[in-house]
Order: structure tokens, then sequence, then C-alpha cells
């Protein structure tokens, strides 16, 4: 016959008979690490049910959440982390919008301002242009008369002595 073959467990497999399970129990009682709880597993009975929750921290129902949840892999409304994300862009898009608007704004009362400077600026150099014209018609008009009164022979010859 051929030798009995020794059982393989894979961690975290059901196991296939009642008494795979009881030579598991067997030889866990005498090894070093049993009575050990590992995370993940369920409790046995109702009192070490009751005994990890007095143990366990008081989490907030945000780190209570699904993770499947939290990152909107459930179906139905829109989890917490999608609604912050939205509140938050929401946020961000005001923002810059207020400050582009803002911007804009000032700039746009700066350039008409800037325009409504240039504006005199031009009507006073207009006018300036203007009185210029009619001061070099003036002064042609006097070059004119004296040098008809020097050109004069008629008149006499008047000298003033100092």
């Amino acid at each position: 016959m051929a030798a009995p073959r020794p059982l393989t467990v894979v961690p975290g497999e059901a196991s296939e008979s009642d008494s795979e399970q009881e030579l598991l129990v067997g030889a866990a009682a005498g090894a070093p690490g049993a009575g050990l709880k590992v995370p993940g597993e369920a409790s046995e009975t109702e009192e070490e049910e009751e005994e990890e929750e007095e143990h366990r921290p008081k989490t907030s129902p945000v780190l209570a959440e699904e993770p499947a949840t939290v990152w909107g892999g459930g179906q139905g409304s829109p989890s917490l982390l999608q609604q912050r994300l939205r509140e938050g862009t929401g946020r961000l898009q005001g923002a810059v919008g207020s400050a582009l608007r803002q911007s804009y704004g000032s700039a746009a009362r700066s350039l008409g301002g800037l325009e409504g400077a240039l504006g005199r600026a031009q009507v006073t150099a207009a006018a300036a242009a203007h009185c210029l014209r009619l001061a070099r018609r003036d002064l042609r008009a006097v070059a004119d008369t004296i040098d008809i009164v020097t050109a004069c022979r008629l008149l006499p010859d008047i000298r003033v002595q100092l």
C-alpha cells in the first residue's frame, strides 16, 4: 500500500471535510501560535465578538464606510469622496472665476481711465496746436508790418538815443 499523504492546508481555504478540520484543530492546540486571533477571521462565540467590540476603537463614519462606497464603486448615490471632490472643485472654480473677474475688471477699469486720460490729452494737444497756429499767424502779421515800416521811405528817420 502507498504511504498516507501528508495534509497540506492552504491558509484561508475552507476545509473539505470535518475530519480535516479536527486534524487542524488538534495540531493547532499544541502549536505555539494556538489561540491567536487572525485579522479578518470570524469569531467562534458571541462572547469573543463582544470582547472585540469593547476593545475596538470607535471610528468615524467616514472611516467605517466600505472602500467601494468611499471610492464610488457602489451603485446609487455618489460616494462621500465624490461629493467632497465635487464641492472642492466647485469652490476652486468659483475662486478662479472670481480672481479672473476681479483681475479683468480691474484691467478694464484701468484701461477705461487711461482711455479717458488719453482723450483729454488729445483735446489739450489739439487746443495747444490751434493756439500755436494763431500765435504764428499773429507773429507773421507783426513781421509783415515791421517790414512795411522799415521799407517805407516816406517816414522820417527817427533815431532814439539812450
